[in-house]
């Protein structure tokens, strides 16, 4: 297990995935897509939309590393045609769990840190629709012994939506990247500036 710092495109994947849920209007468990699937036993079933994007969540009683969950449902994904991606749709250079498996990071936004354990990662169909699982426990120390309040999150992205999302996250890293690259050539400038004065 390693730990893996956020990388601006994991936390923005995260906001544009998962936002706030009490934006989200709840729907009934017969509207929504088959990829989004409940584990047996699962409690807290909560199940809710927003435009075409769909999300699906739940708690599952299940010892670290919630093999059997991750494995049940990526069997019955892939057997209705689900592909998995080694890579975050979103973010193409950051590996999916898929291949580094679970990793954790603090959370220090609310009170005393906690420490959450994730696993994440997406499915693709083929017409293009993105399916993403995130697996996760949080508690106030970094030890799995005693791990098993795993928090399941899904989100079904259709196609065009799943373009768009992919486009504005481009435009939105090639705009950080001029700011980046605008700041390197005034503090360049600023140097030569001064190297010449002295």
């Amino acid at each position: 297990m390693r730990f893996r710092l956020i990388s601006s495109g994991f936390i923005l994947c995260i906001v544009i995935c998962a936002g706030l849920y009490n934006d989200w209007q709840q729907a009934g468990a017969s509207e929504r897509s088959v990829a989004l699937i409940s584990y047996p036993d699962a409690t807290e079933i909560r199940f809710g939309e927003q435009g075409s994007t769909d999300r699906l969540s739940y708690h599952v009683s299940s010892k670290f590393p919630a093999t059997p969950v991750i494995d049940w449902i990526s069997d019955k994904l892939q057997k209705v045609g689900w592909e998995p991606l080694k890579y975050d749709f979103l973010n193409p250079n950051l590996p999916s769990s898929h291949l580094t498996g679970w990793t954790y990071f603090l959370d220090e936004r609310k009170g005393p840190a906690l420490c959450v354990h994730q696993w994440l990662g997406d499915w693709k169909d083929a017409s293009g629709n993105i399916v993403r699982y995130g697996f996760r426990y949080a508690q106030p120390g970094c030890s799995t012994l005693a791990l098993t309040d795993l928090e399941v999150n899904a989100w079904y992205i259709p196609a065009d939506v799943a373009r768009q999302t992919q486009q504005n996250l481009e435009k939105w890293k090639k705009g950080k990247k001029g700011k980046k690259d605008g700041n390197l050539k005034t503090t360049s400038e600023g140097s030569q500036s001064q190297r010449g004065a002295q």
